[in-house]
């Protein structure tokens, strides 16, 4: 039995990695600069508050069904592990 639950607490953290990563994604961004797709030469990078947003929003355009897999491992191990 615990090696069961073991599994599932495993599937629990790798669907969790996703929103784990576009957060930190988003961190680094704000802190370093994002330039978003620019692919000119006089390109600005943002800082703080707008690098995190945008950089979450074309992270979250570019994988979104990374999302919907983590959220579906989050679920059914959630309801594996009430059992």
């Amino acid at each position: 039995m615990n090696k069961k639950r073991f599994i599932w607490k495993l599937l629990l953290i790798i669907g969790i990695i996703p929103f784990v990563v576009v957060t930190v994604y988003g961190i680094s961004n704000a802190i370093f600069g994002f330039s978003g797709l620019c692919l000119g030469i006089n390109c600005s990078k943002s800082l703080g508050f707008d690098a995190f947003i945008d950089s979450i929003i074309l992270y979250s355009y570019l994988f979104w069904p990374t999302y919907i897999i983590g959220l579906l491992l989050m679920i059914i191990s959630i309801f594996k592990l009430k059992k």
